[in-house]
């Protein structure tokens, strides 16, 4: 290892310049670093030892208490210190051939001539332009003024750099309409701004040169706010942020597999339609080894052809993964696949595929290219396959061939697009993954190929796939109401025998996106029913078909069936009627006869008459005798010594007049006897 020298001058020189910052009041009476000779040495300030009065002493603790600047005291571009190095190199070359020369007079000639014709130095004349001799012998005059100081030869700015005169509305004029989303170029803004202050508007002293310099450093100088005002959160996220280092050797085969569904940039014949049109590739996508494990072409990305390219992947490699990274799109967030299957209730919600399989789930960033590592995969896709396809559409408007532009009839017809069917296009896709991209190095897996890494990699005993259980556990699930007609499900029909008993009920049904032949149809408690079969329609009137024996033939093997299944049915009901009614005959015999105490469902009165006691019973009689006593006349009754009820008689007959409730205290006159008067009151 060399040795480091160090230049005890420089150093000495250094250290002073720290101490002239510093300030005297700053030394301490400690400890010191103390510079004498080539030996750094610890002393006391006041101390006797040192001998030597030019020794530098400076505190221990300053050196790492004081900060030091370490920017230039005039601030230089970078463009400016390339320029003062070619103007260095230049006044060296022109003094070194002064020095040799005859006559000073002809080499400053030739030296001028040499450095307008762009012989000597032409970078230097890119940068300053035409001079003349005097200018040239200015520079080598500076230079040697400034004791060969190269930037002595350029100007200088200040520390903030800005050695323009921009007016301040000029400023935030410009600068507003430069982070317009509209992304207004820097010479309309200009011409706008001129525009104005030709009107008496504003005022704009500066020139448009110089304003299309400030716009240029501005928009340089603030990439992250310029980016984020004209260009969106997207490209800030993408181009200015930082993102996140992922490392991805960590991973093993099976960990995590990515799917997305981008939109194909070639044609593909519909089958349906027999037309070409565009379609979407739902790709999985092994993250440890980066190749592609299942796959699907569909018209729209779908739940049907998602699950049945995870359904590709997890045959294809023979065992489930434990993650499964997913696009925000709307198919990918579907219930199908995320929604919690532990614990659940099927009269409340239904499992999803992922959680059933014990797969969990995870979804990428919307909008965000790179959190979804496939992504590149699509890029290279594109390059390598699509490109070479003769109905390649390109992969946006800017990127479309020749052959689809207008009037270009000289492409077209050299040119031809035969788009594929989609049997071809799988099989194509297939090979150029496995043969191709496959067996390709990959840069991300230290050379090797993404096949090569795929296929080594053992499988995980615990998450081995059996396909009849794969199968099963795959199947969609769907809430359905039983009607008279059966099971309908998107737009046809299913039926059973077994359906009878389940009218007007909700089941559970089992189907698979790409047979519809079949349904599995469970209860609400997950008891397997029956497999439900399709229906087929019949003419409405079969007679009129009479050339083709099939309808006939299954008109009446369906009719058959409807009246055999009305027959048990009502066979069913009647023995279901005598078997009930025998148990109720059987336990109605003994309580034929029922005592009237033992009446159950008699309800006795809820509010019961009032009770009075002797005392008001008493009174109310009393009242009643004297409503029906007669008037007593002064002749016949001596108020002071008043006759006997014995020896009373009355002369006339008593008369029972009506009676009044107005009048309960008036006493009306009577035409009784003692005795029915006795038996009135209850006295015999």
């Amino acid at each position: 290892m060399a040795e480091y020298k160090l230049d005890l001058d420089e150093y000495r020189k250094f250290y002073e310049e720290l101490m002239r910052q510093a300030g005297s009041e700053e030394a301490s009476t400690d400890g010191t670093l103390q510079l004498a000779g080539s030996d750094l040495q610890v002393v006391q300030a006041n101390s006797d030892k040192a001998e030597d009065r030019g020794i530098m002493t400076m505190p221990l603790g300053s050196l790492e208490e004081r900060k030091i600047d370490f920017r230039p005291k005039q601030h230089v571009p970078y463009k400016k210190t390339q320029e003062a190095k070619l103007m260095a190199s230049f006044c060296q070359i022109v003094l070194s051939r002064l020095q040799n020369c005859h006559s000073k007079i002809e080499e400053w000639q030739l030296i001028t001539q040499e450095y307008n014709q762009k012989i000597l130095l032409p970078e230097l004349f890119v940068l300053r332009g035409k001079r003349d001799e005097r200018s040239l012998r200015r520079w080598v005059q500076n230079y040697l003024d400034a004791d060969q100081d190269m930037y002595a030869l350029v100007r200088k700015s200040d520390q903030s750099g800005k050695t323009r005169k921009v007016t301040y509305f000029e400023q935030n004029y410009l600068i507003n309409l430069l982070l317009n989303p509209n992304k207004i170029k820097i010479g309309s803004a200009i011409t706008i701004l001129k525009s104005y202050a030709r009107l008496g508007l504003c005022e704009s002293p500066s020139d448009e040169r110089t304003l299309r310099r400030f716009c240029e450093e501005w928009l340089r100088d603030n990439p992250a706010i310029s980016g984020q005002a004209r260009q969106g959160s997207k490209f800030v996220a993408e181009h200015i942020v930082k993102t996140i280092m992922r490392d991805s050797s960590l991973l093993k085969v099976g960990d995590v597999w990515v799917a997305d569904g981008p939109t194909l940039a070639f044609d593909i014949i519909n089958p349906q339609t027999g037309k070409p049109q565009r379609m979407t590739m739902i790709l999985v996508f092994d993250w440890a080894s980066r190749y592609p494990v299942g796959a699907s072409l569909a018209l729209t990305e779908d739940s049907q052809h998602i699950q049945a390219a995870f359904r590709n992947g997890f045959l294809n490699w023979g065992a489930l993964p434990k993650f499964v990274y997913l696009d925000n799109g709307k198919a990918f967030k579907s219930k199908l696949f995320h929604e919690r299957w532990e614990s659940h209730n099927l009269e409340t919600e239904l499992g999803g595929i992922f959680p059933r399989l014990k797969i969990e789930a995870a979804f990428a960033e919307s909008y965000n290219a790179k959190a979804k590592v496939i992504e590149r995969f699509f890029k290279t896709f594109q390059d390598q396959f699509e490109r070479f396809l003769s109905s390649f559409r390109g992969s946006c408007v800017a990127d479309k061939p020749a052959t689809l532009m207008r009037n270009e009839k000289w492409a077209r017809s050299l040119f031809e697009s035969k788009p594929p069917t989609l049997n071809e296009a799988m099989q194509m896709i297939a090979f150029y993954i496995r043969y191709m991209y496959g067996e390709a190095p990959h840069s991300g897996l230290d050379g090797k190929s993404p096949w090569e890494v795929f296929s080594q990699a053992p499988l995980p005993e615990d998450r081995k796939v059996i396909p009849s259980e794969l199968n099963f556990m795959m199947l969609a699930m769907e809430k359905k109401k039983i009607r008279s007609e059966g099971i309908r499900f998107n737009k046809l029909q299913y039926w059973d025998i077994a359906l009878v008993d389940y009218v007007g009920k909700d089941v559970v049904i089992r189907y698979d996106y790409a047979d519809a032949r079949w349904i599995l149809v469970y209860d609400l408690q997950d008891r397997f029913i029956c497999q439900a079969e399709l229906r087929r329609a019949q003419h409405p009137f079969i007679h009129l078909d009479k050339t083709n024996p099939i309808p006939h033939s299954n008109l009446n093997k369906e009719h058959k069936q409807i009246l055999k299944l009305r027959r048990t049915t009502e066979q069913r009901a009647r023995f279901t009627v005598k078997q009930t009614q025998a148990v109720v005959d059987q336990f109605l015999k003994p309580l034929t006869s029922i005592p009237e105490q033992s009446a159950i469902f008699i309800q006795p009165p809820m509010i019961e008459a009032p009770k009075h006691d002797a005392e008001e019973f008493m009174q109310a009689l009393e009242k009643q005798v004297i409503k029906n006593l007669p008037p007593l006349s002064a002749s016949n009754i001596n108020q002071e010594n008043p006759a006997p009820h014995s020896e009373f008689k009355p002369d006339y007959k008593p008369v029972t007049p009506p009676l009044q409730e107005d009048d309960d205290d008036e006493i009306k006159p009577r035409k009784k006897s003692y005795e029915e008067m006795l038996r009135f009151i209850g006295i015999k």
